[in-house]
């Protein structure tokens, strides 16, 4: 195969988002022109009343809003919103344009989605009130594979304590039709179901699951609630988890399920218009719950994570988190994120140009074989208020068995494609800017699949893929940050992704001992890092970050992420270093995980990660958080300090925040305080 690369043009138009612009460019979104696409934009001083008007005229019938959107939603024009909305091709490709006459300021795609699954008469019904006893606490979830039936989240044998779960990875039912995407389940609906699917004691589960949504095994489509243990399951029974014998509904839970397919690919498919879809419906309905005409606290746990961001407080998907806490300012919400797993897994570069530095730096990137997801890597440009921001770098890219390409450099406008002896385009090398507020330059290295199932796909040569780097207008103290976005498959999923790494020689994977070295060397001059490796979703300045540790060796667990992040004049405060606290996630070191909830009542499994910490600080929160009278972050520090749990002393902040915390978890505790 003789491959070559091409300098492309991105037209009069010059693209904000370079993953939505290579999606969109695809052969497959130009097949399907006319398919519908879940995206989440940034509107800027513009209503979504105003941008369904504009696209109307446009494009007519190309765009649908959500009907999770009221009325009083559509009409305000607020400074910056996110919105999730369905639209097709042409709406998203103008819309991803620098200088739009939208009001659009940023585009990320989700899943092409049927139409079949899209309900546009969708309207939102009446939410009355929930007056709830003193005390209550709303525990909030957005996970994929929530087994809502499960006997840990129930009131009593055919009784749920689940108020509300939006289950986004179904048809609608357009009988209820009260929502554009998937099923909205009520209380008083599982509960018929509870009733109806129970006999001699025990519920039918695969009928109740079949009944609700959340499984069709004849369509062929794959739900992790279906397997033994599932990750929704295994962390809302951490985080809300009590027996059934506890009939207090002290913990009511609202809950929304992801679609499969933005968990199991997590290369180029977004998971933020499912997630800004699910907290827009999670933030509607917590506000119902009130005590005396007052909305009761919320706790919301979100496990999830990715490797790739400007990882400086700025990023989409933590301003998102953001607008959802303060969304309703008479209501106190907390929320708990995991620190990453990313510590050992070579996906973080730093790239600094002292006066005694070469001319260039090169990060080896390892393409892996039978790699059936695109691999992404992101070179994030300091912090510049000029406008345009200097060209700080040049980089270009060596595939295996193929020549260097053309560089590209820190401006508008830069853009390399490889092509294969067929005309496909196997890799995109691309510049764009990442506007206010993380007013930063980004080089996107977009690298297709090396391995698929169809016959006709364009695939890219495995093996080590050179990034080099060269100083432009760049000073001695800045520095290029260089993430690889997170591809590998998750446990449970069909297998697809092999996360890619960087195998720079200089990098020391292990210890004297034989054991994997877990923090950098002092002084070690090679650029691929374990610091920084935090969590590219927990850089906001209002959720508590919860990082790892293994209870019987006292020690964080290896995979657990460092900070610090990066830092700018942009950066939210206060100013976080890394995560808040530590929290266990393993037994030991041969004893990995902690127990919770299986897919089926009385079954119980083991998983592992920063994701399984941080339900534990939720499960505590929930305890607190109506008495305590400040912020969720100095919460969780008196915390510590009350329940602290003890770490080697030269473990690093950027590591442990305030350090670990000890939280027992009895599912037999009554949740009624």
């Amino acid at each position: 195969m003789v491959l070559k690369w091409t300098a492309s043009d991105t037209g009069d138009h010059i693209p904000i988002d370079a993953l939505t612009y290579k999606r969109l460019a695809s052969d497959y979104a130009l097949v399907f022109d006319m398919a519908w696409w879940s995206a989440m934009i940034e509107l800027e001083h513009t209503s979504i009343a105003d941008l369904e008007t504009q696209i109307e005229r446009h494009f007519p019938n190309d765009l649908i809003t959500p009907a999770a959107y009221d009325e009083a939603d559509r009409s305000d024009p607020k400074n910056r919103q996110f919105v999730a909305i369905f639209a097709r091709r042409s709406v998203l490709a103008e819309m991803n344009h620098t200088g739009n006459e939208f009001g659009v300021k940023n585009v990320h795609l989700g899943m092409v989605t049927s139409h079949d699954w899209l309900n546009r008469e969708a309207r939102n019904g009446d939410m009355p009130d929930v007056e709830v006893p003193p005390g209550t606490v709303v525990m909030a979830m957005i996970d994929d594979g929530l087994a809502i039936a499960h006997e840990l989240f129930r009131a009593s044998r055919d009784t749920t304590r689940v108020e509300f779960c939006a289950v986004l990875p179904t048809p609608p039912d357009t009988a209820r039709g009260d929502a554009t995407q998937g099923r909205i389940l009520h209380k008083e609906e599982i509960d018929t179901y509870l009733k109806n699917l129970t006999f001699s004691d025990l519920l039918d589960e695969e009928q109740f699951y079949s009944q609700t949504g959340q499984t069709d095994l004849a369509a062929g489509t794959f739900s992790p609630v279906s397997l033994r243990r599932s990750h929704g399951t295994h962390i809302m029974g951490i985080a809300a988890g009590f027996a059934p014998v506890i009939t207090e509904t002290a913990r009511p839970i609202i809950c929304a399920v992801l679609p499969p397919r933005v968990v199991e690919d997590t290369s180029g498919i977004s998971l933020l218009p499912a997630l800004s879809l699910s907290l827009q419906l999670l933030s509607k309905q917590a506000s119902r719950y009130k005590c005396a005409g007052q909305p009761v606290p919320l706790v919301l746990n979100f496990s999830f994570g990715n490797f790739s961001g400007p990882h400086d407080g700025t990023s989409e998907v933590a301003r998102l988190l953001e607008q959802f806490i303060a969304d309703n300012p008479a209501q106190k919400r907390w929320m708990t994120l995991p620190a990453g797993n990313g510590n050992l897994a070579r996906s973080h570069g730093v790239l600094q140009f002292p006066e005694s530095c070469p001319e260039e730096i090169t990060l080896d990137l390892r393409v892996l074989p039978d790699d059936n997801t695109a691999s992404h890597v992101e070179l994030w440009m300091p912090y510049s208020d000029q406008s345009p921001p200097p060209d700080f770098v040049s980089v270009t890219v060596t595939p295996p068995f193929a020549p260097e390409s053309a560089p590209v450099d820190a401006r508008e406008g830069q853009i390399q494609t490889l092509h294969d002896d067929e005309g496909r385009v196997i890799a995109t090398l691309l510049y764009t800017f990442e506007p206010p507020p993380t007013a930063r330059g980004l080089i996107t290295l977009a690298i297709e699949p090396t391995a698929s199932l169809k016959a006709d796909a364009a695939l890219a040569p495995s093996g080590r893929w050179k990034i080099t780097t060269r100083p432009k207008a760049i000073a001695a103290e800045e520095q290029i940050e260089v993430w690889i976005r997170r591809d590998e498959t998750l446990p449970g999923y069909r297998p697809g992704g092999r996360q890619s790494f960087f195998d720079n020689g200089c990098y020391q994977r292990f210890g004297p001992l034989g054991r994997p070295l877990t923090v950098d060397p002092p002084d070690d001059p090679c650029p691929v890092r374990r610091a920084g490796t935090y969590s590219g979703f927990a850089g906001g300045a209002s959720p508590m970050v919860i990082a790892a540790y293994t209870d019987k060796t006292h020690q964080l667990s290896e995979y657990s992420a460092a900070g610090p992040l990066t830092h700018t004049p942009m950066t939210p405060t206060p100013y976080r270093n890394g995560p808040d606290a530590a929290a266990k996630a393993d037994e030991s070191r041969v004893l990995w995980g902690v127990l919770s909830a299986g897919s089926r009542s009385g079954s119980y499994v083991r998983l592992d990660g920063t994701s399984v910490a941080c339900p534990r600080v939720a499960r505590q929160a929930s305890d607190e958080i109506t008495l305590w009278p400040s912020t969720a972050r100095e919460w969780l520090s008196h915390a510590v300090s009350e329940h602290p749990f003890k770490l080697p002393p030269d473990t690093a902040e950027s590591r442990t925040g305030a350090g670990g915390i000890v939280i027992p978890l009895d599912w037999q505790k009554n949740a009624a305080k």
